[in-house]
C-alpha cells in the first residue's frame, strides 16, 4: 500500500475513534484530558529511554522506564482524586497499552552494528516518541475542550515525524531505510488503543476500559452483551439488570412483567430494584453534555434517560451508556443563549402507542413555540424531525423570561409554565393581565388531530374564552423555569425565579379547580412589589397565593425547581421535594404536610460536591432523580 492511501486510511480509522469516543463514552473532558496527557507522556518517556539506550550500545535502563511509570500511576490518581471521571483505577490498563506500542516499535527499529546504525536507531526512536506524544496530546486538548481533535494539530505532528526520519537516513548509517511508513502505523495504532483504553468505545467490538463486553467481543456473557457494552442480566431471578424494564422473579406474562421482562404496565416498575434503607445521599455522574437543562423519560421506559441540550438538541442515555446520534436535532429552528433555547420536553402519556412528544423552544425570531414531534417508524432512538406541528407561538417582547417547562399533569393535560416576557419588574404588567399568555401556567388538551392539534380543556377555569386564551390555568408567575408533578399525589410545584429579593416555590394540590393568582407583579413572594392599586398592596392579600416557601437573595438569586422524590430504590425519602438555585449550588429538601412546607433536610454537604449553574432536575420512568448542571453535567441522586 502506498504511503498516501496507508495515511488516508489511518486518518479515517482515528478519526472514526474520535467521533464515537466524543459521542459516545467520555464521562468527564476534565479527567480524561489528564488521563490522555498523562499517557501521552509515558508513551513518548519511554521510547526516549529506549532511544538513549540504542544510542549508548547499552540495555534500556529499567530506572528509566519505572521512573515514567510511577509518573503515569501518579497522575492517574490525581485525576480521580479530583473527581468526576468515569471510570477508575484503570492506569495498570492504560500503561499495559503504552508499553505495547512501545515495545511494537522498538522490535520494528534495528540497532545495527555500529555506532552510526545505532545513532540513527536512536533517531527513529526519538521521532517516533515525539510523534506518539503529539498525537495524544492533540486529543486531550480536544477533550478538554470537549471538541473534535484538531486536524492540525495532528498534521504537525504527522510532519515533524516524516521530517525526523528524513533527517536521520539522509545522515546515513542506518540498518534499514524506507521503514518510516511501517513505524508510522505502529505508533497511530497504538495511539487508537491508548485513547480507546481511557475512552473505551462501544460499538467497536474490542473489551476496553469499563466496558464488560462489546459486541462481538462478549467472553464475560457469551450471546448476552447488550448494546451499551455490558452483560444483560437473567430474566426471572427477580433482579432487574441492565437490558431489563422489570424483573418480578418469574417468566410469566400477565402480571405488570413479560415474560422477557419487558414491562407491561406502570405496576411494575419497580419490580426487581433493590431498595436501600435510609436517607443518605451520593451522586454519580451520567455523563457530559452541551448546555443540559432537563433530564425526563416515558413513563413506562426505565432503560433510557432523554437529555435536553439548550443549543437544540436532545440526547438519549441507553443502559448507561451515551447514544452517539441525537434522539431530535432543531439546532437551525431555534435561537439559544441566555434565556432562550430548547427549554422544555413531555412526552405523551401514551407514548408507548402513539409515540407523540412536546417541546418546548425558542424560535430565530425569539418566540416562544410550543410543538409536536413523534419518533421516528424505523428507530425508537431516533425522532421524526419532520413530524413536527407547531400547536402555539407565543410572542415574547424580550429575551429573558421564557419559562420553558411542559409537562403532563395527573389529569392527562399538557402544562405550559410561561414568564412574563421579560425585561425586569414585568413592564409590559404580563402577569396580571388575563388577555395574555405571558406570566401564566397553562393549560392544554393535546389528544387534537386537526389544527392547532390543541384544545382548551372544558374546566379550565376561563374555558368560555375559547383559543388561546382559554388555555389560562393560573396567573401571577414572573419566571417558572422549573415545575413538576408530583407523582404520586398529582400536586403542581412551581419555581419561579424572583426579581431583587424573593425566590419562592409555589404549591398547588391535585384538588384545585385552578384560577390561582400567584401574586406577581404585585407581590415578589410574599413581599409588596408594585401595589395595585397604589400605595400599598392589599392586606388582608384576599385573592391571593403566597408561595409555600421562598428566601431572599441573601441564599440564592435564581430558583431551580426540581422533584417530590418518588422513586423506587430510596423509600425512606418518599415525599420529600428536591429543589436548588442557579446562582448557589445548594440542594435543600422539604416535606409538604397540611399544605405546608415542614421537615427541611439540607443536601448540599451530602451532593453539592462538583455541582455548580444547576440548570435544572429531572426524573426517569422509575421516579429516581437527576441533577443538571449548565457547565456540562448530568448527576444522578443515589443512596449512600
Amino acid at each position: 500500500m502506498n504511503r498516501a492511501r496507508r495515511v488516508t486510511l489511518l486518518a479515517a480509522s482515528i478519526a472514526a475513534i474520535l467521533t464515537l469516543a466524543a459521542a459516545s463514552a467520555h464521562a468527564a473532558p476534565v479527567c480524561t484530558a489528564s488521563k490522555l496527557k498523562a499517557a501521552a507522556k509515558d508513551s513518548g518517556s519511554k521510547l526516549r529511554c529506549h532511544a538513549k539506550a540504542a544510542k549508548a550500545n547499552a540495555a534500556v535502563d529499567p530506572a528509566c522506564l519505572s521512573k515514567s511509570s510511577d509518573k503515569l500511576a501518579l497522575a492517574f490518581s490525581k485525576a480521580e482524586s479530583n473527581g468526576g471521571c468515569g471510570s477508575s483505577g484503570d492506569a495498570v490498563a492504560v500503561e499495559a497499552r503504552t508499553d505495547t506500542q512501545v515495545a511494537d516499535v522498538v522490535a520494528a527499529i534495528p540497532l545495527g552494528a555500529d555506532d552510526a546504525s545505532r545513532t540513527c536507531a536512536s533517531k527513529k526512536l526519538t521521532a517516533a516518541s515525539k510523534k506518539s506524544k503529539g498525537r495524544l496530546t492533540c486529543y486531550s486538548k480536544a477533550e478538554k475542550k470537549s471538541e473534535a481533535v484538531d486536524p492540525a494539530c495532528l498534521t504537525k505532528a504527522e510532519d515533524k515525524f516524516v521530517a525526523a526520519f528524513a533527517k536521520a537516513e539522509t545522515a546515513g548509517g542506518c540498518a534499514s531505510v524506507g521503514d518510516e511508513a511501517a513505524i508510522e502505523v505502529l505508533v497511530d495504532t497504538g495511539v487508537a488503543n491508548i485513547v480507546a483504553e481511557v475512552l473505551p468505545i462501544c460499538g467497536d467490538n474490542l473489551v476496553t476500559g469499563t466496558e464488560q463486553c462489546d459486541g462481538t467481543d462478549d467472553s464475560a456473557c457469551p450471546g448476552n452483551c447488550v448494546s451499551s457494552c455490558v452483560c444483560a442480566g437473567d430474566c426471572g431471578n427477580g433482579l432487574a439488570e441492565i437490558a431489563e424494564e422489570c424483573d418480578d422473579g418469574n417468566n410469566t406474562s400477565g402480571d405488570g412483567c413479560r415474560d422477557d421482562c419487558v414491562l407491561e404496565d406502570a405496576s411494575s416498575l419497580c419490580d426487581g430494584v433493590p431498595t436501600i434503607p435510609g436517607t443518605t445521599l451520593d451522586k454519580v455522574l451520567v455523563d457530559t453534555f452541551s448546555s443540559p437543562v432537563l433530564v425526563t423519560a416515558p413513563s413506562l421506559d426505565p432503560r433510557r434517560i432523554f437529555i435536553v441540550e439548550q443549543d437544540g438538541f436532545i440526547r438519549i442515555v441507553k443502559d448507561g451508556a451515551t447514544l452517539p446520534t441525537e434522539f431530535l436535532d432543531i439546532d437551525s429552528k431555534i435561537a439559544s443563549g441566555g434565556e432562550r433555547g430548547l427549554l422544555g420536553l413531555a412526552f405523551h402519556p401514551d407514548y408507548e402507542t402513539n409515540g407523540r412528544f412536546f417541546v418546548n423552544y425558542t424560535n430565530n425570531a425569539g418566540h416562544t413555540v410550543i410543538a409536536r414531534y413523534e419518533v421516528s417508524l424505523g428507530d425508537p432512538d431516533i425522532a421524526d424531525v419532520g413530524s413536527e406541528e407547531i400547536l402555539l407561538t407565543i410572542n415574547q417582547p424580550y429575551a429573558n423570561h421564557n419559562g420553558g417547562m411542559v409537562a403532563f399533569g395527573a389529569d392527562g393535560y399538557l402544562y405550559v409554565g410561561m414568564g412574563d416576557g421579560g425585561g425586569g419588574g414585568d413592564p409590559d404588567e404580563t402577569g396580571q393581565d388575563d388577555g395574555e399568555l405571558l406570566g401564566k401556567m397553562l393549560r392544554m388538551d393535546v389528544d387534537v388531530e386537526t389544527a392547532p392539534f390543541y384544545d382548551v380543556p372544558p374546566d379550565n377555569p376561563n374555558a368560555g374564552a375559547g383559543l388561546p386564551l382559554g388555555t389560562i390555568w393560573a396567573k401571577g408567575l414572573r419566571n417558572p423555569w422549573r415545575f413538576s408533578f408530583d407523582r404520586g399525589t398529582g400536586d403542581l410545584y412551581i419555581g419561579d425565579v424572583g426579581q431583587n429579593a424573593i425566590e419562592e416555590i409555589d404549591y398547588e394540590p391535585v384538588s384545585s379547580t385552578g384560577g390561582v393568582n400567584w401574586g406577581w407583579d404585585i407581590f415578589e413572594g410574599t413581599d409588596c412589589f408594585e401595589p395595585d392599586p397604589d400605595p400599598d398592596c392589599p392586606d388582608p392579600a384576599t385573592g391571593f397565593t403566597f408561595p409555600i416557601h421562598e428566601y431572599s437573595h441573601g441564599v440564592g438569586c435564581s430558583i431551580t425547581g426540581g422533584y417530590v422524590y418518588r422513586g423506587c430504590t430510596m423509600p425512606d425519602l418518599a415525599g420529600r421535594y428536591f429543589y436548588s438555585d442557579y446562582c448557589t449550588p445548594f440542594v435543600d429538601t422539604f416535606v409538604v404536610s397540611g399544605g405546608a412546607a415542614t421537615a427541611f433536610v439540607d443536601k448540599t454537604g451530602e451532593l453539592g460536591a462538583s455541582l455548580n449553574s444547576i440548570s435544572g432536575y429531572g426524573e426517569d420512568s422509575r421516579g429516581e432523580l437527576y441533577i443538571a448542571s449548565l457547565d456540562g453535567s448530568v448527576w444522578r441522586i443515589v443512596p449512600n
